[in-house]
């Protein structure tokens, strides 16, 4: 099962690398209807929880079913793309037809995605009343 980690410090630049790994695909974030600064985080964005979210990916949703979900649970809007940055036009495909990596690609891990989340944990477990920046 794909899980989509969320934390309220975490850069939109960090989510878009999240799903480009687990979803195969690129993502445009949009905070209040324009496009998200890759530096903003998800916090800036209308992320509302306080701590980590481990978001499971249901991959039989379409890509529709999946944004929509995403914008109602955590307040900002994301549209998936193509790896050419176009939205992808039909939306009633499903998360499986676009995450499926070529069967002879070897799974890539992406420690900079890893030591990132940890160390955004970390911090919060450290100073939680230090997070008012």
């Amino acid at each position: 099962m794909k899980v989509l980690k969320l934390h309220p410090l975490m850069t939109i630049s960090l989510l878009q690398m999240q799903i480009q790994r687990l979803l195969f695909c690129n993502v445009a974030v949009y905070v209040r209807s324009s496009l998200a600064n890759t530096f903003d985080t998800l916090k800036d964005a209308g992320f509302e929880e306080e701590m980590l979210i481990e978001f499971p990916i249901d991959e039989t949703l379409s890509l529709r079913e999946f944004e929509e979900e995403v914008e109602e649970r955590f307040n900002f809007s994301l549209e998936l793309c193509n790896k050419d940055n176009k939205p992808f036009m039909n939306k009633s495909q499903h998360l499986f037809q676009i995450a499926c990596p070529a069967a002879d690609r070897k799974p890539e891990r992406n420690y900079q995605l890893d030591i990132s989340l940890d160390m955004l944990m970390n911090n919060n477990r450290q100073s939680p009343q230090q997070n008012m920046w």
